[in-house]
C-alpha cells in the first residue's frame, strides 16, 4: 500500500507543475485577450467632475451646503460591461465574450487541479490531511459547479417565459 502512495505522490508532484504551468498560460492567455479585446468607457483617462454630497454629520449642517460644492476624479480604469449569463443562453453574447467564460471556466477547474494534485502529494506522509483537503477542494468544486449550473438553468428559465410570452402577444 505505501508503494501505491508512493506512486500516486510521484506522479502528483508532477502533475502539480504540468497543471500549475498550464494554469499560469491559460490566465495569461485570459488576461491578454480581454485586454486585446475590450473596448475603453468614454471617461477612461479624464478628469471627470461631478455634483457629490459631502461627508458629514447632517448635525453639523453639511448637507445644507452639501449640493454647492463639485468633486473631481480621475479615472483611470473604466470597463462598465459584464458578462451576464443570461446573454449567454438568449445569444446575444459575442463570440469574444464566450472564448473569456469557457477560459475562465478551464482556468478554474485547473486551479483546481492544481491544488488537489498538491493535496495528494501529501498522501504518504500525511494520509489523514490529504483526504480532508482533497474532500474540502471537491466540495468547494462541487458546490461552484452547482452555482454556475443553477444560474444557467434560472436563466434559461427565464429566456423561456420570456419566449412563451412574446409569442402570446
Amino acid at each position: 500500500m505505501d508503494a501505491l502512495l508512493t506512486k500516486v505522490a510521484n506522479f502528483s508532484g508532477t502533475a502539480v507543475w504540468v497543471v500549475g504551468g498550464l494554469f499560469a498560460l491559460e490566465f495569461v492567455a485570459i488576461f491578454i485577450y480581454v485586454y486585446r479585446t475590450g473596448t475603453a468607457d468614454k471617461e477612461e483617462g479624464r478628469v471627470v467632475s461631478q455634483r457629490t454630497r459631502m461627508s458629514g454629520s447632517p448635525l453639523r449642517g453639511s448637507r445644507l451646503v452639501a449640493g454647492r460644492y463639485w468633486s473631481k476624479s480621475n479615472v483611470l480604469l473604466s470597463r462598465s460591461g459584464y458578462i451576464s449569463e443570461m446573454s449567454l443562453v438568449d445569444g446575444t453574447a459575442t463570440k469574444a465574450e464566450r472564448l473569456i467564460v469557457y477560459g475562465l471556466k478551464l482556468a478554474f477547474l485547473l486551479f483546481w487541479l492544481a491544488w488537489a494534485f498538491g493535496i495528494l502529494t501529501l498522501l504518504p506522509s500525511e494520509p489523514g490531511v490529504a483526504l480532508t483537503g482533497l474532500l474540502i477542494w471537491s466540495y468547494a468544486l462541487w458546490c461552484a459547479v452547482n452555482m454556475i449550473r443553477k444560474g444557467r438553468a434560472d436563466a434559461q428559465r427565464k429566456f423561456a417565459e420570456k419566449q412563451a410570452g412574446d409569442e402570446h402577444c
